[in-house]
């Protein structure tokens, strides 16, 4: 049987999930006891708040320039990117080195102290699409939902205060529990596509594609993490293991409700607990 918690059945525990389910949501102020923090990355502060942490994330609060946009503080304007939307589509896909405006903003990048993985990226192009056209076309395919707040908050998600509701939730899982997951998501849902994989950048999946979802009638999971220069960070910070799967609050409850009649006291998953000695 799987251990009890307060007399209710939990994924977290159902999974022996290694880091805490992820409550996200916007505030109009930073919790008081949120770290002040200003990372190069959004990932830094996933990996905070996995460790137990709050943070949370502003307007110019990130060195990434897409971390606000990411998480629909505001529109994705390519035009902030340096250089402008141009370089951005560069940036994207083929890189700048190859033209004038590209190499003179890349001096300028290199000259300020920009970190190598941006300096890296910006004059080779991070390869993600193949060419500026094909970025242009996906940049402006990533939904926007209007903020709700002046800040995004990251926090586990037993840490919540009565006051603060969820907008969603995010587990952070090894295969096996992203397996697990998808089958509890699956569980009242029996269209073979209720869990989503879609091409973004890492927070966007954590912000602004569930934020859509979170939008719908009937939403669905999404798998994130697929970003690999997201990977690049949180694979150092928190293990190289990890996908994402985050769902609207109406979603996790469902599934939290489920997991006692599930798949999830049966044998086969309780013998992968076993072997993993959970």
């Amino acid at each position: 049987m799987l251990k009890e918690k307060s007399g209710m059945l939990f994924i977290e525990n159902a999974l022996s999930l290694k880091y805490p389910p992820l409550a996200i949501f916007y505030a109009e102020e930073p919790p008081v006891e949120s770290k002040k923090l200003k990372p190069l990355c959004v990932m830094s502060l996933v990996a905070e708040a996995a460790k137990g942490a709050t943070v949370a994330l502003s307007k110019g609060g990130c060195g990434c320039p897409g971390a606000a946009s990411g998480f629909c503080l505001e529109p994705h304007d390519p035009d902030n990117f340096p250089g402008g939307r141009a370089c951005y589509f560069r940036f994207l896909s083929i890189g700048n080195k190859d033209w004038e405006q590209g190499r003179a903003v890349l001096e300028q990048l290199t000259t300020s102290g920009a970190p190598k993985i941006m300096t890296e990226e910006f004059s080779e192009g991070e390869g993600f699409l193949k060419t500026p056209d094909l970025v242009e076309t996906f940049t402006a395919s990533v939904p926007y939902t209007k903020p709700e707040g002046t800040c995004v908050v990251i926090k586990p998600l037993k840490t919540l205060r009565p006051t603060e509701k969820p907008k969603v939730v995010t587990f952070l899982a090894n295969p096996d529990q992203l397996s697990a997951l998808v089958g509890l998501v699956h569980f009242t849902h029996p269209q073979a596509d209720h869990v989503k994989v879609p091409f973004g950048a890492g927070c966007q999946c954590f912000g602004a594609y569930p934020f859509h979802e979170a939008e719908q009638e009937d939403p669905k999971a999404v798998i994130g993490l697929m970003d690999i220069s997201a990977r690049f960070y949180l694979d150092k910070l928190l293990g190289d293991e990890f996908l994402s799967l985050t769902v609207p609050l109406s979603l996790y409850r469902e599934m939290e409700s489920n997991v006692e009649e599930s798949f999830l006291t049966r044998f086969a998953w309780q013998s992968i607990m076993k072997s993993r000695g959970a």
